[in-house]
């Protein structure tokens, strides 16, 4: 049975839920909460499914040529507010670059991740990198196992910390790292610590926490060998997705191929959100690599 999560007395107090409910037009409509929003949707090159789920949205978000943008709104919405994911809660915010704090693609990873790290508690640690608002590391957290969480950005790492917090989780054992990903993996190595579990999901371009600068086409091979060094090459699991130009499940398999020498399986798959429509919704790339003797 479901238990709901102790909430702290001062976090934001509405409670609900998320919906894909259509996309078309290069645009997806969603609810999230109480509210109906538009966003930009750059693979949506086909018209909507049902027209008339469109009218009456309570906000819109528009995408500038600098890659910035700005919400519209009929009422202004609530600064936070939460919404129920799973068995935890976590905060909802309307940003200024048009995120929510939730990739709702990574929903079943997230179950998996819970799964494979129940059989794993006690025995390791798993690692999250570019884990923005932290929900992979509360599915570690879940499972029990221990979790590093590393973000460049203080403030999404603040953002994971607080989710942890709502969903009654603050109290796992969990490190909370703002850095640059490259460095901390070099660092780690010196260190001579070892990691059970790896969940990416890197960005086709992003900043470390001091400028730094990291390309997925030029970082991400030296990245998979520094996390390798970090397990001997043998892993109890891999969780890698992605949202860059060419690279399908497929070449993402090809990269876990050829760095991890244990046995174990491999799920190869897109990532999909589903529709209220009855259609899937296109979002990434998947490759999942579980070691001999676990399950999903």
């Amino acid at each position: 049975m479901k238990t709901a999560p102790k909430k702290r007395s001062n976090a934001p107090k509405s409670l609900g839920e998320y919906e894909l409910l259509d996309s078309g037009n290069f645009q997806k409509l969603e609810q999230v909460g109480p509210y109906k929003v538009i966003r930009s949707s750059p693979v949506s090159a086909w018209p909507p499914t049902n027209p008339s789920l469109w009218k009456n949205a309570n906000g819109e978000y528009f995408r500038n040529e600098k890659g910035g943008g700005n919400w519209k709104w009929k009422d202004k919405p609530e600064e936070e507010f939460l919404i129920s994911v799973l068995d935890f809660t976590i905060k909802i915010k309307f940003t200024p670059f048009g995120h929510l704090g939730y990739f709702p693609e990574q929903l079943k990873n997230w179950e998996r991740i819970q799964k494979l790290s129940s059989q794993l508690a006690g025995k390791g640690e798993a690692l999250n990198l570019f884990a923005y608002s932290g929900l992979s590391t509360l599915a570690v957290l879940a499972g029990g196992m221990d979790a590093c969480h590393l973000d460049a950005s203080k403030g999404m790492v603040e953002w994971a910390r607080e989710n942890a917090e709502l969903s009654d989780l603050s109290d796992r054992k969990v490190r909370w790292i703002v850095e640059d990903v490259l460095k901390f993996l070099k660092r780690e190595i010196r260190r001579g610590k070892k990691y059970s579990g790896f969940i990416l999901d890197p960005p086709t371009f992003g900043r470390g926490a001091s400028g730094e600068v990291f390309k997925i086409e030029k970082d991400l091979p030296e990245m998979m060998d520094l996390l390798m060094q970090l397990c001997g090459n043998k892993p109890d699991y891999v969780f890698l997705t992605c949202h860059s130009t060419g690279f399908s499940p497929l070449a993402l398999r090809r990269i876990l191929e050829g760095n991890i020498r244990k046995e174990g399986t491999y799920i190869t798959e897109e990532l999909s959100i589903p529709e209220s429509t009855g259609r899937s919704y296109p979002a990434g790339s998947n490759c999942i690599f579980y070691s001999k003797g676990l399950s999903l």
